[in-house]
């Protein structure tokens, strides 16, 4: 059985976006600190998807920043402008 994008919600999908963003450019510990400090734990598997999504909102300007300074270069010019991935505004 494979697994296909509409198998998540949204709220997944967008979480396990930056979760993956975040993996590959060795941000982890932005979203460990954002859970600790919204939740009082840093145990991301133990939220519920809201909860994940709270996380997520509060980290992804930071994951995007530390990613980038990183090497990650964003699907294009627009994203780090408002354009994707529902981020709003610029990175500085």
């Amino acid at each position: 059985m494979s697994v296909k994008d509409n198998d998540f919600t949204k709220l997944q999908l967008e979480f396990l976006d930056l979760f993956q963003i975040a993996a590959r450019y060795d941000c982890l510990y932005v979203l460990d600190f954002h859970c600790d400090d919204l939740f009082d734990h840093c145990q991301i598997s133990l939220l519920t998807d809201d909860e994940r999504a709270q996380v997520a909102k509060a980290a992804r300007r930071e994951v995007f920043s530390e990613a980038v300074e990183k090497g990650y270069e964003p699907p294009d010019a627009n994203f780090l402008y408002g354009g994707g991935n529902g981020f709003n505004g610029p990175l500085c």
